[in-house]
């Protein structure tokens, strides 16, 4: 990666249909072979679960499969909570699919070039936001989970790096947030 010492751990990309998936997973695929994403991290693609939007339950799915994953590597037999205490993970979601778009808004190709990238590819919003957070906003946090939208383009101004150490995390493990 070109971008600094910032590595995610896991990617995880929610996807409202089964048939995106693969699809999807092979995208992410390709921006980890770019360098777009660390070639350590794990790369996961999970169909959303059929609950309503916004109930936060994609999100939770999305964490528990990075989490079993996680495990896996980390040789356990059991998912873990443990693997999730030096983790950065980042959760994407594509949101709901719209009539007009064969490959929602996430990979909507954008009129941008990227130079500094080893393989030249179409630039889409997905490529602009894991920029921006792997540049601009999260170098210096502590290990947790990001969890953001990609029916965006996000940007931040230069410098928002003084500004983001006024950002409050919590920390707190999974095991006191499951037990209430």
């Amino acid at each position: 990666m070109s971008r600094g010492a910032w590595t995610w751990t896991v990617v995880v990309l929610t996807c409202q249909h089964k048939d995106s998936v693969y699809a999807f997973h092979r995208e992410l695929q390709l921006r980890q072979q770019r360098g777009a994403l660390p070639a350590g991290a794990l790369v996961l693609t999970v169909r959303d679960r059929q609950e309503p939007l916004g109930s936060g339950g994609a999100t939770l799915n999305a964490l528990l499969v990075a989490a079993e994953h996680l495990s896996n590597r980390g040789g356990h037999t059991v998912v873990s909570a443990d693997v999730l205490d030096d983790a950065h993970i980042l959760i994407l979601h594509t949101g709901r699919d719209f009539p007009w778009s064969s490959c929602s808004r996430a990979f909507c190709w954008l009129p941008q070039e990227k130079p500094e990238q080893k393989v030249q590819a179409p630039v889409c919003c997905v490529d602009l936001l894991l920029d921006c957070l792997t540049a601009q906003i999260c170098p210096g946090s502590p290990p947790g989970v990001w969890v953001c939208s990609t029916d965006m383009i996000l940007t931040v101004p230069p410098d928002f790096g003084t500004c983001a150490r006024s950002l409050m995390s919590v920390k707190m493990r999974l095991t006191q947030w499951c037990s209430g």
